[in-house]
């Protein structure tokens, strides 16, 4: 017997051609039909797209249908969550991750019941860690479509991750539309063959619906008449997913384990291309990402210690925000321009917001420390561990020389990287009537050692010794590196294994044919290698803790593909590239601003290794992965009937690599996603800067043959696609003896620590937006600190934020590799604590330990995460502060 579940349900994009808010105009009376459906009995159950968000949308609006809708879900009839927004797994951060769901679980929750199902019918690629992630919130199934190799042969299995956490997982094959055949054709028999194919359950499932589709009130007939039709060894039945699923276990005997991710372009395009589609909105959300979970939720939990209540509204709205960047569609890019609009502003404005209330905790905490005393520096430091790390800050001063000092009166090295002469006075037309007040603005460097959880005050001096500036050079050096630019070359020479890396820096520059779902190259292509020959200007300066070369100029490239095809030079593109080495460092600080001129083109820096790669590596949500330089169905991809070239770009978070034995290769990003091993001996690491293109989707390219992706029947211009204007571009080249994702994802975290710092001083008052209104300095004045540490860290840290009470700090960390780490650190405190595990969702586990004042960690399992709840006694804590 063949049991179809039949489920009503509708995939709702947030935003796609249409925007947000057109979407939200069309929801208002999708809602009427589904509540009407479900009053009048006409339909037994719905699903709502598994995401919150639209819900959300729809009851700011709508309050007063609250009720009505509780009352469905409660009744088990309306299905919602767990998702705040479906997301792009493959270029959405853990932390984001673990947000997404957090917050949806708890708004479904709050209208009565939460679908706890992996719910992803329609994202451009699975993740390799979503199992345990989905385990991590009690989720124990999984649905996709897209990604499935052809190799696996199966619609209904356990996917695994390398934790031991596993979900029984539905790949739905046939597409999320699959059940409109239901309802608009009569061939049910054809249906039935069609969606049972490669599995022996009896038991199939059936979705009825698709992208805002309205609802279909004729379901129960439809149903009816086909059970009248097909043969008696088949039934349609009228369900849930829900209630799929609980059929399905029950047959869990006959289904295989699968582990890893899903990207093959089998049954559905993948969009391989899409990880460097709209660069610019990939790089703000990336950002935001980076001020939320590694500066303000740290720096609320260290407010939070000396009684600044955390503002988990803000945050919570902040997170939204994201979600709503990372909504498949949204944070591919493959929008249309009015809609790509949106969701850039969107970003901006939740940036500008969350590093305004840094910059809040930032001034409301030092003037705290300051007891009145005038130019003093405040470096703080969020996280809960040690860092030594230079730090660059935009000081103010009276007189161009003057000195740092610490509390103890020890002089403290710096040097002044760049520094100008400004004037506070009032503004007048007249400027001969002005009354000048001039001060010197200065970027320093600082080395600095910073506790955990805590700060260095260091005094600004005023003196009549210049201090110490970098000076012009002939190239850069640190103790690890050697960067010379000679003839149009960027030449390294490696410190550690005493070896020249020449013309190890390159830009490749080729034609992209495609649209923004998917990079294509031109059918008339023109690869161009870029070299730095005819720099205009090059500036290289050299210092005890940190040095830097400036290169700019021009290049010469095709203004569009007629030109390109008929290899003609007619349109320009400036560039500046800025490397940075600071001392000690392994890092190579990479910053590239291009005013892009031309158009429906790729650029791509390619840095060469003395690797030959076979894999390439790079991070995921929780864990690290390792994919083959080249595709295993390259070349016979048509052949088995794949639905686009599966091409070897990959995508990234925060880190890609390749390695050998005693040679490792790693490019840290801050907002590009797109990479791949290129070279013939795969010695070379392309990472995508940006691409433009014109169009939402196009037919028949070079990668992807047959329909348009998006709309197949319209064509969608989008300029606004090609990126014209200024674009900025960082990161970081690391190179080392070894591959360690633990040090590199450190490396990546001291990268974020960027301008957590405060001046108490009086002659610039525009040092921050926000600096023009008075604060008051707490009641209390701060005395703690370093109320918690983590030393010895061998596995990688994730988050640091108070918990959800708002009663203690939850602090998760996870192993990247494959195997058991041993020795994985210890926590210390400054007073007892009481140590408990937690889930992903932030709810009580198990208690681990009680009333201690120091905690060694427990062996971390292959890909584990875990989450710790740290809680003190609350009258112990007020009286150390």
């Amino acid at each position: 017997m063949k049991d179809v579940y039949t489920v009503a349900h509708t995939h709702w994009d947030f935003e796609w051609y249409f925007t947000r808010q057109e979407a939200r105009v069309q929801f208002i009376f999708h809602m009427d039909e589904v509540l009407t459906a479900l009053e009048s009995n006409q339909l037994d159950y719905y699903a709502l797209d598994g995401q919150m968000s639209i819900i959300e949308d729809y009851l700011a609006i709508f309050p007063e249908k609250a009720e009505q809708l509780k009352r469905f879900v409660t009744a088990g009839r309306l299905f919602v969550g767990p998702w705040f927004t479906q997301i792009d797994e493959m270029t959405t951060s853990g932390e984001s991750t673990v947000r997404n769901l957090r917050i949806g679980i708890q708004e479904a929750e709050n209208l009565g019941n939460c679908m706890r199902i992996g719910y992803l019918p329609d994202s451009f690629g699975q993740s390799q860690d979503m199992p345990k992630i989905f385990n991590g919130f009690g989720i124990e199934q999984a649905l996709f479509w897209r990604g499935m190799p052809k190799d696996a042969k199966t619609r209904y299995f356990y996917w695994t991750s390398n934790d031991g956490s596993k979900v029984l997982t539905a790949n739905i094959k046939n597409g999320y539309y699959a059940g409109v055949d239901l309802i608009e054709q009569d061939n049910f028999t054809e249906l039935v063959d069609r969606i049972s194919t490669e599995t022996k359950s009896s038991v199939h499932l059936l979705p009825v619906g698709g992208d805002q589709r309205a609802v279909d009130f004729n379901l129960k007939e439809r149903i009816a008449k086909a059970n009248h039709e097909v043969e008696k060894e088949v039934r349609f039945v009228e369900s849930s997913y829900p209630d799929f699923f609980k059929a399905l276990e029950r047959e869990t005997s006959s289904f295989k384990e699968i582990s890893g991710e899903f990207i093959d372009p089998s049954d559905s395009k993948i969009h391989r291309g899409i990880y460097s589609s709209r660069y610019d909105l990939k790089q703000i959300y990336d950002q935001l990402e980076r001020v939320l979970t590694y500066q303000l939720e740290p720096m609320s939990a260290l407010a939070n210690t000396h009684g600044i209540e955390t503002k988990q509204g803000l945050l919570n709205s902040l997170w939204k925000t994201v979600a709503r960047g990372q909504a498949h569609d949204s944070a591919g890019g493959c929008n249309s321009d009015k809609t790509n609009q949106d969701i850039l502003m969107r970003g901006v404005n939740a940036l500008q917001e969350a590093q305004s209330c840094m910059d809040y905790l930032l001034r409301k905490l030092s003037i705290s420390l300051n007891s009145n005393q005038e130019n003093d520096l405040f470096i703080w430091n969020p996280l809960p561990f040690a860092m030594t790390r230079s730090r660059k800050m935009l000081v103010s001063t009276k007189s161009a020389s003057f000195a740092l000092v610490d509390q103890n009166g020890k002089k403290i090295d710096f040097e002044i990287v760049e520094q100008q002469k400004e004037n506070a006075g009032c503004l007048r037309r007249d400027r001969s009537t002005m009354i000048n007040e001039y001060y010197y603005e200065a970027m320093i460097i600082v080395a600095c050692e910073m506790p955990a959880m805590s700060w260095v005050q260091l005094q600004i001096v005023e003196t009549e010794t210049p201090a110490k500036r970098i000076q012009t050079a002939e190239h850069l050096e640190n103790d690890q590196f050697l960067i010379q630019f000679q003839n149009g070359k960027f030449d390294l020479f490696s410190k550690i294994n005493q070896k020249w890396y020449v013309d190890f820096l390159k830009v490749e520059d080729g034609g992209d044919e495609g649209d923004t779902y998917d990079f294509s190259p031109a059918f008339d292509d023109w690869l161009l290698n870029l070299d730095f020959s005819e720099a205009g200007d090059v500036n290289i300066q050299q210092g005890s803790l940190i040095s830097r070369m400036t290169v700019s100029g021009q290049w010469k490239l095709p203004y569009d593909l007629a030109a390109r095809k008929a290899q003609k030079l007619n349109g320009v593109v400036h560039y500046a590239l800025e490397l940075e080495l600071a001392k000690d460092s392994s890092a190579i600080d990479l910053k590239m601003t291009i005013d892009n001129q031309v158009l429906d083109h790729r650029l791509r820096l390619l840095i060469q290794t003395d690797v030959e790669a076979t894999h390439s590596y790079a991070d995921t949500q929780f864990g690290v992965i390792k994919r083959p330089v080249e595709d295993i169905h390259l070349h016979d991809w048509q052949a088995i009937g794949y639905k686009e070239e599966p091409t070897s770009m990959r995508p990234m978070l925060h880190f890609c690599n390749i390695h050998a034995e005693d040679s490792s290769w790693s490019f840290l990003t801050k907002g590009t996603k797109d990479f791949q091993i290129v070279g013939e001996n795969y010695q070379t690491l392309a990472v995508t800067l940006f691409r433009g293109v014109g169009f939402l989707g196009r037919p028949d390219t070079l990668r992807r043959p047959g329909d348009a992706s998006g709309l197949q029947t319209k064509v969608v211009p989008t300029p606004q696609s090609q990126l014209l204007g200024k674009l900025v571009f960082e990161g970081s080249i690391v190179i080392n003896s070894h591959f360690d994702p633990q040090e590199l994802q450190m490396t990546y975290l001291a990268a974020t620590q960027e301008d957590l710092y405060y001046q108490t001083q009086t002659i610039n008052r525009f040092t921050t937006p926000i600096q023009y209104f008075p604060v008051n300095p707490l009641q209390k004045e701060i005395a703690g600190q370093s109320l918690i540490s983590i030393e010895d860290l061998s596995v990688v840290f994730s988050s640091f934020l108070p918990t959800i009470d708002n009663t203690g700090f939850e602090l998760r960390l996870y192993n990247a590799a494959d195997t058991v780490k041993t020795q994985s650190g210890k926590l210390l405190f400054k007073q007892s604590a009481n140590i408990v595990l937690l889930d992903l969702e932030g709810r009580f586990i198990r208690t681990v330990a009680a009333n201690v004042t120091e905690y060694e960690l427990a062996d971390f399992n292959s890909g584990e995460i875990r989450t710790y709840g740290i809680y003190f006694n609350q009258r112990k804590s007020e009286e150390i502060q």
